[in-house]
Formats: structure tokens, sequence, C-alpha cells
């Protein structure tokens, strides 16, 4: 999970950038509904991309890319979280396959009243689960010492946004069975973005997605995956092979 970069001195529904060009729309939006703290007035959009964000000035563009101070800025870190990320992409995945396959580490299923069989006829059997690394702001020092400590110097060095010491924020490496649906739901708060690195992603995988709100995006492995996740949102692994996992924060 990521912190938000809030503009300031926004009014009540949208903003138009510096630029005068593009209308950020601010919460509350439709569809978006965080269960526990929901602050008015942030930027509220579904998903987001390096592209969009750049042409719309949206303030998150400092977690895809490193950026340079302007003159009399705010001394706020413009190191590029998700770039890092992009950037340890083989790493990661090698330090997770690695923990598996050698059995040290062990994904635990979400409860299972969160997710269902996509196709009730199937015999697979649907699950979600997750190793965490940080939970609810807390580090899970033998995971992250024992298993995966390339990844969690990763985290703590090149990802300053990260949420640490927040309940908000979490990390963890996040598996989806074959014939899983993540049933549609709401995270807990619009003050933080959720990040998605796809380590593992099958070929057979036709009809398997994240959706957003109304926007829906497949995965693609080393290609991280931005949004809010206020908004209302589900996934669903539909294709023949078990996804090997990824890294959610």
């Amino acid at each position: 999970s990521f912190k938000r970069i809030r503009q300031l001195f926004a009014p009540a529904n949208s903003h138009q950038t510096a630029y005068g060009q593009e209308i950020i729309p601010l919460s509350p939006q439709e569809g978006q509904d965080p269960t526990v703290f929901f602050l008015q007035r942030l930027e509220a959009l579904p998903l987001h991309n390096i592209e969009t964000c750049a042409k719309q000035h949206c303030p998150c563009i400092r977690l895809w890319k490193e950026l340079p101070s302007p003159p009399n800025a705010p001394p706020v870190k413009l190191t590029g979280d998700i770039q890092a990320l992009k950037k340890s992409f083989s790493v990661i995945r090698e330090e997770l396959f690695s923990a598996i396959q050698t059995n040290t580490a062990t994904f635990r299923p979400f409860d299972d009243a969160v997710y269902q069989k996509e196709k009730q006829q199937e015999q697979q059997q649907a699950e979600w689960s997750s190793i965490y690394l940080f939970r609810q702001g807390i580090k899970q020092t033998h995971t992250c010492r024992t298993y995966f400590p390339i990844t969690t110097n990763i985290l703590e060095t090149m990802c300053p946004h990260r949420m640490g010491g927040c309940g908000f924020g979490s990390v963890y490496f996040s598996k989806l069975k074959q014939n899983t649906k993540v049933v549609e739901h709401c995270g807990p708060t619009n003050v933080r973005l959720r990040c998605h690195l796809p380590l593992n992603v099958p070929n057979n995988t036709s009809g398997s997605c994240l959706r957003v709100g109304d926007h829906c995006v497949s995965w693609e492995e080393g290609k991280p995956i931005l949004f809010d996740d206020s908004f209302l949102h589900s996934a669903v692994h539909a294709g023949f092979d078990d996804s090997g996992g990824g890294s959610d924060q």
C-alpha cells in the first residue's frame, strides 16, 4: 500500500491541473465506498497508469518515476517506488520461487468468505492466499529476515511511500488459484493506493482480470498495476494453471 500525496486546496468534486488542461475527479465518486476511513476531496481515479497520470499531472506520478524537485518545493521524496519495484522484478520473483521450491515459506489462505469458485461446476476448489511481509503496518520480522531479505531490503530502501507503521499499510505475496474469484469489495480507506507487481502469470488465463470500477485490466509479468481499492473491485483467475504469486502492496 502506498500513501497518497494529496493536492491541497482542491474544490469540491474535481480540479484542473496547474496547466488547466485536465480534470481530476475528487472523492466521493460513484462506486467508491471505503469501509473504515473516507477522506473527502482527494483525487479519485479507480485505475492509475504512468501515461494518463503524467498527462493529468496526477500527484501519484512521483510513485511511477523519480522526478527532479522543483524550486522551493516541499521536502517530499520523489523516488519512484513503482519504478524501483519494476526494476527489481526478476530479483523478487527469484526469491519467492526459491522459498516456494524449498518449502520454507507457505501461502496461507484468506478467509474463504472473500473468495469463491468462478465456475461452480468445476472440481477445482477456489483459493486466494498470501505470505505477508508487512501486515497492517507491522513488519513480519521472521518472514522478512529468514525468507525474503532481498525483497524486504528493496521495500525498505527504495520505496519510501510504503505505508510502514500505518494500520492501512500491508505488503504481501498473493496467489490466486485457477477457478477463483475474489468477491467484489471496497478497501478500508481512500488515503492509500494499491500496487500489484505480477510475478508469475500462466499462459492460459483467458477471462482472468482485475476489475476496478468500470475498468478491467489483465496481469502481465513485471508490469505494475496501481489502483485505488476504495473503489469496488474484484479479481478472477479463470485460466487452467495456478498463478504462482504476485507481490501486492
